[in-house]
């Protein structure tokens, strides 16, 4: 179990912040003045419902207000130039304007200003009415949930997104709430990456290369928010290459040392996707002809090159929508063969010419393979088609 102090800051005079000042007008407040009894609710900018406007005005004080009630979200004022008193009565979790945090007092009411709207239960709650949970640095639910947690007291040092050193990435997910954080210390930080307990959900939808504690590794999820509501997007990369920049790490996706041309590998069409993003006609070719150190199976949804990676020949724009253009610099081609992403021959034709336009607006939405014939050699690419 976990003791937590408060720390109460506890004013020496009555004052109010400089946005408490310009919403609240005490020299407005005339407790004798005869307000309507009618119920034409208005929300002053103190985020607090009013019956009407002059109780706004005669019994608030408030400078300025909208009409109807105040929604949730609009009591997010700055609470941290407020004093409630010198009580250690709890008063609940308040926006102190740029976080949320507990504060003691004696009652919710200065100078007849009732500020209750402006305290929640919880700071999970209070963050999620006044904060940003999709960017904010410090998130509240895993703080929460840390009390169901008990990290082990291990020495692995990792940097909050805070600035703050961690002993290790339990203590600075359940306990610091970081929803971010380099593995190191803060002096040695090199790349945030995504938490180990991080849950995109069950979805099957690819997401990308994602940067984690262990490395770069393709993810699926139903969306890029983390059960904590934090959104991650901006550590998903289309390629490992992309998501390994400015990492240290021993991963190297394209390994020249495994690139050998002389070995034999059979013309059928298994394609993988490989860590820098580019589907292969099978794992052989990866490995062998282009030095891809790891791949996953299946055609790559993450990224398309530009052009071919092949030096033979180029065909683009790639993705294709219209036309495609093939380019020859290998001299006389014998012939052309278009198959789809089976294998099965769409159209074979011979040519002469070193460019030739293919029309490709008929052909439906997917991954098609281009075989070229030079003289006893022949060479692939892979297209995409799409639709504009």
């Amino acid at each position: 179990m976990r003791t937590y102090s408060f720390l109460l800051i506890a004013l020496t005079a009555l004052q109010y912040s400089m946005t408490a000042q310009e919403c609240v007008d005490s020299s407005l407040i005339d407790l004798s003045a005869a307000c309507p009894l009618i119920y034409a609710p208005v929300c002053g900018c103190n985020g607090v419902t009013y019956g009407n406007g002059c109780e706004a005005t005669y019994y608030g004080g408030v400078t300025s207000y909208t009409d109807g009630e105040c929604q949730p979200g609009s009591g997010c004022i700055d609470m941290s130039g407020l004093d409630f008193g010198l009580c250690d009565m709890f008063l609940g979790y308040t926006w102190m304007g740029n976080s949320c945090a507990p504060m003691s007092g004696c009652g919710y009411v200065i100078g007849n200003i009732d500020y209750s709207p402006n305290f929640y239960q919880s700071p999970w709650e209070c963050q999620q009415t006044c904060g940003q949970p999709t960017t904010d640095c410090i998130n509240y639910w895993q703080i929460e949930q840390g009390y169901l947690v008990d990290c082990a007291p291990s020495l692995d040092p990792v940097c909050g997104c805070n600035g703050v050193t961690y002993s290790n990435n339990c203590m600075a997910y359940y306990m610091g709430g970081v929803t971010t954080y380099s593995l190191g210390d803060c002096s040695h930080s090199n790349c945030m990456v995504i938490p180990i307990s991080t849950n995109f959900g069950d979805c099957e939808m690819v997401l990308g290369w994602g940067r984690l504690e262990s490395g770069c590794e393709m993810l699926s999820g139903c969306s890029y928010l983390g059960q904590n509501g934090y959104d991650y997007s901006a550590y998903f990369f289309t390629n490992e290459a992309d998501c390994n920049v400015g990492c240290v790490t021993d991963t190297t996706c394209i390994d020249s040392t495994l690139i050998n041309p002389d070995i034999f590998c059979i013309a059928v069409i298994d394609p993988v996707c490989g860590c820098d993003g580019v589907t292969y006609n099978n794992s052989c070719e990866a490995v062998n002809w282009y030095g891809v150190s790891s791949y996953i199976p299946g055609i790559c949804t993450t990224n398309v090159n530009s052009f071919s990676r092949n030096n033979a020949w180029l065909a683009y724009p790639n993705p294709v929508s219209d036309q495609l253009t093939l380019q020859f610099d290998l001299g006389q081609v014998s012939y052309i063969r278009i198959m789809n992403s089976v294998g099965e021959v769409m159209s074979e034709f011979k040519t002469s010419t070193g460019q030739m336009v293919i029309v490709t607006s008929e052909w439906a939405n997917g991954l098609y393979f281009i075989q070229a014939q030079f003289g006893n050699n022949a060479y692939d690419t892979k297209v995409i088609t799409k639709a504009d």
